[in-house]
């Protein structure tokens, strides 16, 4: 199967990809020029490359390529947007230049679209979140992703395309953004910095990139199936949290380094404060469940970290 691939050089696609070419698949990355490809770097030659700069040289990218799926992981995900040319980047990004892509895919007769979406589209809850939970966008980026979300169900609902949307719970592993709260919390144990957090009891559900991967390969099997019938949603994520704290104090034991954070400051006024998983529907339907514990992932994280260092 010929796969077209955004997102790929990501954190969640890298590791997509590592896995769809050691499964056999014949792999397109779309990406802009300037994107860094620090993680496929060992296997980028195994795969067919395209750079994209502009929208309207789409079309010709499916003219020339006979692919039978779309996986759509690329996305902007800008954290304040107070600026107009932010909200506008966001747009472009995570609607107009998707929906380009489906209505191209539905145009040269692709078979599938596998989309990601967010948990932060749902309503914050003290429940463990399905998919029929109340839609509450947390911010204008999960707007976005809704946005899109309904293109796509609109298009594969009068069978357009076979598509579906998997909606992801925090995950975390090895080449992950360094930007992120357990990145930055792995450099600081390493290099004994200090690090002052916020005071910890945040509990989220932090999935391991590995069993989000193992999501995609069986939503790739799925939709290509007979087991198929309508566009679905499914929440890939594990059903169990962990406060920020606990995920610290085990960074502090793997480096040896303790009193390296510090839970002092106060909560923001938007702080996620809990949010858990119910993947039954993704259990039931594509035979997927995470695999990977707490501190086994968190393990090997912290080793990637550690490796790359040295």
């Amino acid at each position: 199967m010929n796969i077209l691939i955004t997102g790929g050089t990501g954190f969640i696609g890298s590791h997509l990809i590592y896995r769809l070419l050691s499964l056999g698949y014949k792999i397109t990355l779309l990406k802009r020029p300037s994107s860094d490809i620090w993680r496929i770097k060992d296997i980028v030659r195994k795969i067919n490359t395209i750079d994209i700069d502009s929208l309207e040289n789409l079309e010709s990218i499916f003219i020339n390529n006979d692919f039978e799926m779309v996986i759509h992981l690329a996305a902007t995900y800008i954290k304040e947007t107070n600026k107009r040319k932010e909200i506008s980047q966001m747009k472009t990004a995570n609607i107009t230049f998707p929906s380009k892509l489906l209505r191209l895919a539905i145009k040269n007769k692709v078979k599938y679209f596998i989309n990601t979406g967010t948990c932060f589209e749902y309503k914050l809850s003290d429940a463990k979140i399905d998919e029929n939970h109340k839609i509450a966008p947390y911010n204008f980026y999960a707007s976005t992703k809704i946005a899109f979300e309904a293109l796509l169900k609109s298009f594969a609902e009068k069978n357009y395309i076979r598509g579906i949307t998997l909606k992801l719970f925090y995950p975390y592993g090895e080449k992950d953004n360094k930007n992120k709260v357990i990145p930055q919390m792995i450099k600081a144990t390493l290099n004994k910095e200090k690090m002052l957090l916020t005071k910890g009891g945040q509990e989220l559900n932090f999935t391991y990139v590995g069993d989000v991967v193992n999501a995609f390969v069986k939503t790739l099997s799925y939709i290509s199936s007979k087991k198929y019938r309508k566009y679905e949603v499914f929440n890939i994520g594990v059903d169990k949290a962990y406060k920020l704290q606990y995920i610290g104090k085990l960074l502090e034991d793997l480096s040896g380094n303790n009193s390296i954070l510090y839970f002092l400051k106060p909560y923001s006024l938007n702080e996620i404060m809990y949010m858990s998983c119910n993947y039954k529907k993704a259990k039931k339907l594509l035979k997927w469940k995470p695999e990977t514990g707490i501190i086994k992932g968190i393990t090997r994280t912290y080793e990637d970290f550690l490796g790359n260092i040295k």
